[in-house]
This record gives C-alpha cells, structure tokens and sequence, in this order.
C-alpha cells in the first residue's frame, strides 16, 4: 500500500495528515487522491495498493536487488516468529488432546513491514486476523490466490 500523498518528513507542520504519513488502505480510500488498483496484476497506474509482484518489478526498474530487499522482509518474518513460537506452543499444548499430532489446526497473519528510504524493512505490525475484504480486482486476486 502507498500513501495517495506524497510523503515529506513529519514536522509541527504536517503532522495532521495523514494521507502523507499512513499507508493504512481504510485512510486513504478516504483521500481523494486515491486510486484503486482493478488490474488483477496490480499495474494500474497511480494506484494506492499494488501487488508484491509489482513491488519486486519496481525495485528492479529502479536498480535495486529486489532479492536482497525480499531477504531482508523473510528475516523481519522469521524473528517475529520466533519470538511468538513459545507462546503458540503453548497454546496448542493447552487447546488439544494429549496425543494429536500437531496437524489439527494453522495461523494466518497478516505483516504490516514498511521501507525505509534505504530499503530496510520495518515491522509495524502483525495482524492476528488480515482482512479478506475485497474491494478491488486486484483484492480477489491476490486474497484467492491466497486461500486456493
């Protein structure tokens, strides 16, 4: 997701808006420089969301590895999930029979990782329960791919 405006360094000036600072898709659906994406390849031009593949593309046009960039988001990921792993253990050892063989049950999270102006990945957040809304072709696309 990108913000529909253009982003400056936050200062007393801008801090109140939040089409330039927040890539939240329920924000800047609201902004009237917004752009939904309806290409199921998320190439439509100007859009607010964009597909991975789009974003690898991009950083590829650019001049930039977008397999270092892409490494580096698989990091963020994996220590993230290291550090929740006991907890999950936990869990599943307290919510299942004595016996079960570890296959009753999956998680689905949804990251929220930011770039920074040197590529380097941010975790925001992780979601417990990523939203299937689909608002857009792109959404049926990229979420159906998902679950099929």
């Amino acid at each position: 997701r990108l913000c529909t405006d253009e982003y400056a360094v936050p200062s007393p000036s801008n801090f109140n808006h939040p089409y330039m600072h927040l890539t939240n898709y329920s924000i800047n659906s609201k902004s009237k420089g917004f752009v939904p994406n309806d290409d199921p390849e998320g190439n439509t031009p100007g859009a607010t969301k964009r597909s991975l593949k789009w974003l690898r593309q991009w950083l590829e046009e650019e001049g930039y590895d977008s397999e270092r960039v892409w490494s580096k988001i698989a990091d963020v990921v994996v220590k993230t999930l290291m550090t929740i792993e006991p907890i999950w253990q936990h869990t599943y050892r307290v919510c299942t029979k004595e016996g079960n063989d570890g296959f009753s049950c999956f998680e689905l999270l949804g990251f929220d990782i930011m770039l920074d102006r040197r590529l380097r990945p941010w975790l925001l957040e992780v979601n417990h329960s990523p939203s299937f809304s689909c608002d857009s072709t792109l959404d049926r696309t990229v979420k159906g791919e998902l679950l099929a």
